[in-house]
């Protein structure tokens, strides 16, 4: 793509992404579809997104909304949890589009898919945690894919912040115009603290449309006012699950998993390719393994 092309482009998705037009796709995400209709634009919509209605929980017609449609919660069971306490498991439905370490840089830097991504930048507040190196893996969230986050591992929840940025697409299109999309894009993170005291970073990427980013602990509209602010410790922190859901995107974008290097070695049990919440990605070893 030329300079010319990628300018244009840029500024298009900027034009787009801005106060204006922004409001205007929450609005029509928002707006009330009749209830005779429901079922029919529903089914349309899994159709062309090739959508299992089979695993949704609800049915159709109690959607009031495009938005509310995209967020359905699944049937119990539909999603088991990986049994192994040592794995660490898929946070969401996807795309599995990365997985490894980083040394022990002041700000390392990855490169994802041809996008390349400051893990320092990523974290902000956060990067001192991996300063001695540690160990990600990613997950793409197509439009068509069950759109609730899980965490990872148990622990405690600490805290979470609201970074401000872009809202550039984070597929190929977007990585072309914005080469480091996944670290400049609006983005909220939330610090888990394992069982032996270690931390983990769940990293949630925005994307462009609706890119309204729900916690358990926080509205959509709070996390947008935040945005920028220090991290909001929580007190206390709040024990979680593995596979317990911690947040929703109103529309496809990305999630990273990341956290320092420990004693214990890591085993990537998938590298890449489709993935579901709950399987596992990686297992922690034993030394010497």
């Amino acid at each position: 793509m030329s300079f010319l092309g990628r300018d244009l482009l840029s500024r298009t998705f900027e034009l787009a992404a801005s106060p204006v037009f922004y409001a205007w796709f929450e609005r029509l995400a928002d707006a009330r579809v009749p209830g005779p209709l429901r079922v029919p634009l529903f089914r349309t919509l899994a159709r062309l997104g090739g959508i299992d209605l089979s695993e949704v929980a609800a049915p159709l017609a109690t959607f009031p909304s495009i938005a509310a449609f995209f967020l359905r919660r699944l049937a119990d069971g539909a999603r088991p949890i990986d049994p192994d306490p040592r794995t660490l498991v898929s946070p969401a439905d996807g795309t599995l589009q990365a997985c490894g370490s980083f040394p022990a840089e002041a700000d390392p830097v990855l490169s994802i898919k041809g996008s390349r991504t400051a893990l320092g930048r990523l974290l902000g507040p956060y990067r001192e945690a991996i300063a001695g190196g540690g160990h990600f893996f990613v997950v793409y969230l197509s439009p068509r894919d069950y759109h609730r986050v899980h965490l990872p591992a148990a622990g405690l929840v600490r805290s979470w912040q609201s970074v401000p940025g872009t809202r550039f697409p984070v597929n190929s299109l977007g990585r072309r115009v914005r080469p480091d999309v996944l670290s400049s894009n609006e983005r909220a993170v939330v610090e888990l603290e394992l069982a032996d005291g270690s931390r983990l970073f769940l990293v949630l990427v925005a994307a462009f449309g609706v890119a309204r980013t729900e916690l358990v602990f926080a509205t959509p509209a709070e996390v947008r006012r935040r945005a920028g602010e220090p991290p909001v410790v929580l007190a206390p922190p709040r024990p979680m699950d593995r596979g317990a859901e911690i947040a929703a995107f109103n529309l496809g974008s990305t999630v990273l998993v990341i956290w320092p290097a420990g004693r214990n070695p890591v085993v990537w049990l998938q590298r890449a390719g489709p993935i579901r919440m709950g399987q596992a990605v990686a297992r922690f070893g034993d030394v010497g393994t």
